[in-house]
């Protein structure tokens, strides 16, 4: 294959993933009194077993529980979350030792009527053996480019957030994984480098990744040289804005763990 074919089916599987699932990948932003909205990360949301959840990772939320939560939505309205999210504990030294890292919660009726929400069609519901090779897709709102709110987006208590996507390659991080408690068939890792691929399937110097977490990570469904299979949301990223093998990986906690988490509640009530 030469390199010229291969930037243009991944310049094709990127604009895929974002036509497919930018929809429902939203910012989240906390309210304290009467202070401007301060973006925390990103949030999603999806349909399971006829339900709809928001979910990202505990991180963002854990220096906000008192403020007021509102996810962004396509129409730029802001949707105030009502009730609370269940939330992974952190570990005796905080989120350094939850290698999970990941909250949800379940939509009330008008919450999911401002939103849209991944069906479940198009999760991953259990481990894909294989899928490291694959490339995966990372959408979610950078605080490098959601810095500042303009005046007339205050005033009319409606945002227009500028999302960034990062596409990269599974990545071997058994080591890792090990000494954080996590696996292959509960975590993924890809690689996380100072260029990366654009919307014309060119290198570029990459976005500030903070602000991505709490995103979904997305099985493009490519695996080169010629292999390409339906996209679907494989996890929650939850590592990368700062710290971790010295900035060479991102990790997310697989979204079928998430799922059976969300079982796991529902059977104990």
């Amino acid at each position: 294959m030469t390199i010229s074919k291969a930037s243009d089916l991944i310049a094709e599987v990127r604009k895929e993933a974002f036509r497919k699932f930018a929809s429902a990948v939203t910012p989240i932003y906390a309210f304290v009194e009467d202070n401007d909205p301060v973006l925390i990360g990103t949030c999603f949301a999806i349909e399971y077993k006829n339900r709809k959840f928001l979910v990202t990772a505990a991180h963002v939320l854990d220096n906000h529980k008192f403020a007021t939560l509102a996810a962004g939505s396509p129409s730029g309205e802001f949707v105030t979350i009502e009730g609370h999210f269940h939330m992974t504990p952190p570990g005796d030294s905080g989120r350094k030792d939850d290698p999970w890292d990941f909250a949800w919660h379940e939509l009330t009726a008008e919450e999911a009527a401002k939103l849209v929400c991944v069906p479940e069609s198009d999760l991953e519901t259990q481990s894909v053996p294989g899928a490291s090779q694959s490339l995966y897709v990372a959408i979610g709102f950078p605080v490098s480019k959601n810095k500042k709110i303009k005046p007339e987006h205050k005033r009319a208590r409606r945002l227009a957030p500028s999302p960034a996507m990062y596409i990269n390659s599974g990545a071997e991080a058994s080591a890792y994984f090990s000494k954080r408690g996590m696996s292959q068939e509960t975590n993924i890792a890809i690689k996380r480098e100072g260029r990366a691929y654009n919307d014309n399937g060119q290198q570029e110097n990459t976005i500030g990744h903070r602000g991505l977490s709490g995103g979904p990570l997305i099985n493009s469904g490519l695996r080169l040289p010629a292999t390409i299979d339906a996209q679907k949301i494989s996890g929650i990223v939850i590592e990368g804005d700062d710290d971790n093998q010295n900035h060479t990986i991102i990790v997310a906690v697989r979204l079928s763990v998430v799922l059976q988490y969300i079982d796991a509640a529902d059977s104990s009530d």
